[in-house]
């Protein structure tokens, strides 16, 4: 008898937080619900035991975008403040997913068509920045990882968005692994990398490709502002 075991990372709602009505900067209208991703050990792929808490966020329960927790303290600011304080992690969002989808997809030597047009679509659902996310893309594509450059694009992320903006960045950076139709191991290395280095754990790296064969790729954007 083979027995399989294993962690993976699932999103619960924090029952005794308060809920913030009325409070979400990007619908304007819905309410930030309390979640938190944790870790459970799994026996035959179901959650058995509760492990460590990966990452506590706020998430719309309209529009689904996410926000870190200190969301709360950015509310009680002006309105032109938050509006600012969005555009600031928008920019943050695009250039860590730019940079991650970039650095996958010439990480084995191979830097096919097909990753291009991906790396396209990501710049383009963000055209009042598509000038600083085609330097980006260059830069990337010419030094790699030089000076640590795309790491330091995804402690940025790590430290202004929530766990679930990251995911939603690295599983669009996973589009780049499917779309040659193969999965190299020098990529799948590289994204374990990357959730270490977005303070997630490692074993989340079957959640996201799950992820990816379960949704739309359109879907993942939504709630990657915070």
């Amino acid at each position: 008898m083979f027995v399989i075991f294993g962690t993976r990372g699932l999103k619960h709602t924090v029952s005794d937080s308060p809920v913030l009505t009325n409070s979400c900067p990007n619908c304007n209208n819905g309410n930030l619900v309390n979640k938190l991703y944790r870790r459970w050990f799994t026996l035959f792929f179901i959650p058995v035991i509760p492990l460590d808490t990966v990452d506590r966020f706020y998430e719309c329960d309209s529009c689904k975008s996410a926000y870190n927790e200190n969301i709360k303290t950015i509310l009680q600011k002006s309105q032109d403040e938050i509006n600012e304080n969005q555009k600031q992690a928008k920019l943050i969002f695009a250039k860590a997913l730019v940079a991650s989808m970039t650095h996958m997809s010439i990480i084995d030597g191979d830097f096919a068509a097909e990753e291009e047009r991906e790396i396209m679509d990501a710049i383009e659902g963000f055209p009042e920045m598509k000038e600083d996310l085609m330097a980006v893309h260059h830069h990337v594509k010419e030094h790699a990882n030089k000076d640590n450059q795309v790491f330091n694009y995804l402690n940025d992320a790590r430290n202004a968005l929530s766990s679930e903006a990251l995911i939603n960045i690295l599983a669009q950076a996973a589009v780049v692994l499917l779309a040659d139709g193969a999965i190299e191991k020098e990529e799948e290395n590289l994204m374990k990398e990357y959730l270490i280095a977005c303070g997630l754990p490692k074993e989340m790296y079957q959640n996201l490709i799950d992820r990816l064969t379960q949704k739309d790729i359109s879907e993942l954007k939504e709630g990657q502002l915070n």
